[in-house]
């Protein structure tokens, strides 16, 4: 959306909405074995540390579940993706109200 002369208020909301649709991607309890890194979109892989990666829980968890096969690791994958799924349904919610009506 493209801003121009908004009100104080519309533009508070603009930013409450980002916020709130930021603040729907962390997770509490953490990621899988990484319980300090909370952000569920975005955070360094346990593969590679020195780049972030895109749902890393899910692609950990992916990961290690075709390089062992265990029941386990794949219910972690099912597990990731659920969550996966769940923060993006909030964030996408806390979107979709009209910020800025024609």
């Amino acid at each position: 959306a493209v801003v121009s002369t908004q009100s104080t208020g519309e533009m508070r909301r603009f930013n409450d909405q980002m916020l709130q649709m930021e603040r729907s991607f962390i997770f509490a309890p953490g990621l899988p074995g990484r319980p300090q890194n909370r952000h569920v979109l975005i955070a360094p892989s346990i593969l590679n540390s020195y780049s972030g990666s895109l749902f890393p829980g899910l692609f950990d968890s992916l990961y290690l579940a075709q390089q062992s096969g265990s029941d386990e690791d794949w219910n972690q994958v099912e597990k990731q993706l659920t969550i996966a799924t769940w923060v993006t349904r909030a964030a996408a919610r806390a979107l979709s109200s009209d910020v800025f009506p024609n």
